[in-house]
């Protein structure tokens, strides 16, 4: 939540000439209505599923998946991921936490019900989750953007990918 996946994805897929595969955007289409509401109807475990039946799905198709930030938490989605270029845009837990309170955009139903000390924990239990899967991993804290993007793309040449 809040490194920035939708924003980097977009920038990657344009400068690397693929399509952009945005869970969250997608769900929310399907589902016809925001995560949000869609936690608060469903609950997480419907959400869940729904996000690794989309995994699945966009893991058989040609582009850059930008992921929700939950996503990496299912044992399933470990192991659909697991042979894929994970890249993971790592950030310091409180510059990710203040993104998350001031995007008006993105509700996030776990930044709703949880204080930041909550969010602080979640984040970093996400956070060895990331690093055990990612063949790249780029510190967003204090880049722009473009910089991220130029760096993911230079260590993608690098891996020679």
């Amino acid at each position: 939540m809040g490194a920035g996946k939708t924003t980097i994805s977009k920038k990657l897929a344009q400068q690397l000439g693929k399509n952009v595969l945005d869970m969250d955007e997608q769900l929310i289409n399907r589902l016809g209505c925001s995560i949000a509401q869609y936690f608060s109807t469903a609950g997480e475990a419907a959400f869940r599923l729904q996000e690794t039946n989309l995994l699945k799905e966009f893991l058989k198709k040609e582009g850059i998946i930008a992921t929700g930030g939950g996503t990496i938490l299912s044992k399933e989605n470990q192991k659909l991921l697991k042979d894929h270029q994970v890249v993971y845009l790592k950030g310091k837990a409180e510059i990710l936490i203040e993104r998350i309170r001031q995007d008006q955009e993105t509700i996030r139903p776990l930044a709703l019900k949880n204080s930041d000390l909550e969010l602080k924990k979640l984040l970093l239990e996400r956070r060895k989750w990331y690093e055990r899967l990612a063949k790249i991993t780029i510190d967003t804290s204090k880049k722009s953007p473009e910089e991220i993007t130029e760096e993911i793309i230079e260590q993608l040449e690098n891996q020679g990918v």
